[in-house]
């Protein structure tokens, strides 16, 4: 069996909730880290998993034997995908996206959802949904359903704690980013219509994603507006490099900064999907 085979393999287990590998986490969280569209290198992104352990360990959510056990998970992982080609990465983060999907269009019995209608102009947010919200939106009503049958009282207070304040957390990084980016842009727009500059209006005609999608809970309906609202925040910065206000590197440099913080909620959520998973399947 070859290491892609076997990654994808072990995605798919995690995700029908099936005994898997040692290395489970680790080699789920680096399939998850780089979008499709990003070029983030390998190395960098497993540092960030072996941060994120830690910082969960500080935050009561792993024990200092989980910790250890993820940290030579990393390492392990780091040896295979050196050892990965750049077609076999881009296979793996395929399948995941794709497990991600079936998710996203399954109907489950019995769920009081919401319909959202969800439109992201962006392609570079479109893995970032693929790859996080359906796993999100799906634990988060497992969460409701089956959290005090999976986590003892002191680990669910833990996580509820800490999935509130990473939401908050982006809201309010959000919601400064759109603020700033539509003040600047008008003021620009002002002056340069003051020096009869020629100004353009770009748009996006084609919007990356375009569906509706059924919400479980208030979490998941706060996660997709996190993306939308960034989202604004694009078409802003999309302005700004048409008209010479900002380069192209800068707002760059803005989204990966989006997508990084965007990555501790998205991964703890997805951890949280699987150890339910367990719960669902046993009930």
């Amino acid at each position: 069996m070859t290491a892609t085979t076997e990654l994808a393999n072990t995605v798919e287990r995690e995700e029908l909730a099936l005994p898997a590998a040692p290395d489970t986490d680790a080699l789920a969280g680096a399939t998850d880290m780089r979008p499709a569209s990003e070029t983030l290198d390998v190395d960098a992104e497993l540092l960030e998993m072996e941060q994120s352990a830690d910082a969960l360990r500080k935050e009561g959510l792993i024990s200092s034997a989980d910790l250890e056990r993820k940290m030579a998970a990393v390492e392990s992982t780091r040896k295979m995908f050196r050892e990965l080609s750049p077609e076999d990465r881009q296979a793996i983060v395929r399948r995941r996206r794709e497990l991600g999907l079936q998710i996203l269009t399954r109907e489950l019995a019995g769920a009081s959802v919401v319909v959202v209608g969800l439109r992201l102009n962006h392609t570079r947010l479109r893995p970032l949904f693929e790859q996080w919200w359906p796993y999100m939106n799906r634990m988060s009503l497992n969460l409701q359903r089956f959290g005090q049958s999976t986590f003892s009282r002191t680990e669910l207070s833990t996580l509820e704690t800490f999935l509130e304040r990473e939401v908050t957390k982006l809201e309010e990084y959000v919601d400064e980013v759109l603020r700033v980016a539509t003040g600047y842009r008008t003021q620009r727009q002002q002056e340069m219509a003051a020096k009869s500059d020629i100004i353009f209006e770009p748009t996006i005609t084609r919007p990356s994603i375009d569906l509706e999608v059924q919400a479980y809970s208030r979490f998941a309906v706060r996660t997709l507006q996190i993306l939308t609202k960034f989202d604004k925040a694009m078409d802003q910065f999309d302005f700004m490099v048409w008209n010479g206000i900002r380069d192209q590197s800068d707002v760059n440099e803005e989204v990966t900064r989006f997508l990084r913080k965007f990555q501790p909620l998205g991964l703890r959520s997805y951890t949280t999907h699987l150890k339910l998973m367990t719960t669902v399947r046993g009930a």
